[in-house]
């Protein structure tokens, strides 16, 4: 793809240097970088809606955690009374 434009932006002293850092630990550019995070998440947008039900899903696991736990206590309570 040709690079033909440019975008400008300011951002932390610190990210930037994160960006830096992840850069030259893959031997490209900063810009370079930037352009592939910036382009995967433009090819993510069309996918917007599997990160929704993804996070849903999310809920709904730790939902059912969260009730697994209850379930254990309560199995642990019996048990003891059962035991004693």
């Amino acid at each position: 793809m040709k690079m033909d434009s440019q975008i400008n932006f300011r951002t932390s002293s610190a990210i930037k240097e994160q960006v830096e850092k992840i850069a030259e630990s893959r031997g490209v550019k900063a810009s370079q970088l930037i352009n592939e995070i910036v382009a995967d998440f433009l090819n993510r947008g069309s996918q917007s809606n599997e990160v929704t039900t993804l996070e849903k899903l999310n809920e709904l696991v730790v939902s059912h955690q969260r009730k697994l736990e209850e379930h254990q206590r309560m199995i642990e309570t019996l048990t003891k009374k059962l035991v004693a």
